[in-house]
């Protein structure tokens, strides 16, 4: 198989869609703990409210790609503001409980919520989107729509690294005190913060629903945080082009286990331990130079 087949065989496409998929989901979560310092482990629980959304309406209610997309961001955005009108209370290590929290009582609706959600059955039979005649069921023709939300988030997010809001929460992370003295209103700078990272991450959650046609809740565990969490650790919070470098490399880094002799069963667990283990390292190599140092007066 030469260059051309395989950088457009099904299997570099799906690679690919899952990178864009990942992209939004690690970058969105960049702004609120990379620049802002938030250790908000609820950002996963904002990517199901999304997938969700999603997969309801569209199978439920037929409703068309604009309004899934639309109303899966702004109820993950919604969710944000609930969730930051009570966490946002807290601080430090409180607040990283706070929001591990409220993921926790998503999960346990999503699979005790039976009447809605289905349960652990999960949500079957989720339709690609449908407009302007293409067929989105071919993953070259999704690939190309995700794509394109993808390369519009980054540059969203970007201008927004760089505006006024990001250096808010640049200084609110430094020194908070300070930047409230200068008249910085750190509440309001937050929770918009919050909003924005949350309803990305519907975004994603969104693209995901339709691209696997089915979802459930083991889709939006614990791990899938940690794993998206390793993304911006490793590409080093606050670092735009860190985050999109870290995205690419652990999303391809386990796909090598795939074409070794292994029992499948073997798989998942193996790629979970690859994951911790450079979680660990980055962690440990850099923990005096992960975040910017505090000031103190």
């Amino acid at each position: 198989m030469d260059l051309v087949q395989l950088l457009t065989s099904d299997y570099a496409i799906h690679l690919a869609i899952l990178i864009a998929l990942y992209l939004i989901l690690a970058q969105s979560l960049n702004l609120t703990f990379g620049l802002g310092q938030l250790f908000n482990l609820a950002h996963v629980a904002s990517y199901a409210v999304g997938a969700y959304a999603t997969a309801l309406l569209s199978t439920e209610c037929e409703s068309p790609f604009w309004v899934c997309i639309t109303v899966s961001v702004l109820l993950s955005g919604l969710f944000a503001v609930l969730l930051g009108g009570i966490a946002l209370r807290l601080s430090n290590d409180y607040f990283a409980i706070g929001t591990l929290a409220f993921s926790s009582v998503v999960s346990a609706l999503l699979i005790n919520w039976k009447s809605l959600t289905k349960g652990v059955l999960g949500i079957p039979g989720i339709p690609r989107p449908e407009f302007f005649g293409i067929d989105f069921y071919q993953n070259v023709n999704f690939l190309a729509l995700i794509g394109v939300f993808a390369a519009l988030t980054q540059v969203l997010l970007y201008c927004l690294y760089v505006s006024p809001l990001g250096r808010s929460l640049r200084a609110l992370a430094e020194y908070e005190r300070a930047a409230a003295a200068l008249g910085t209103d750190t509440r309001l700078i937050r929770n918009i913060a919050f909003f924005i990272s949350s309803s990305l991450a519907g975004l994603a959650g969104s693209f995901f629903a339709y691209y696997l046609n089915y979802i459930d809740p083991s889709s939006f565990a614990l791990s899938e945080m940690v794993f998206v969490l390793t993304i911006v650790i490793v590409g080093k919070p606050g670092s735009f082009m860190g985050v999109i470098g870290a995205t690419i490399f652990l999303v391809l880094l386990p796909e090598p286990l795939r074409f070794l002799d292994i029992n499948s069963a073997y798989l998942g667990p193996m790629r979970q331990l690859l994951h911790a283990g450079i979680l660990f390292g980055v962690v440990w190599w850099n923990r005096h130079r992960l975040f910017p140092q505090r000031r103190q007066v």
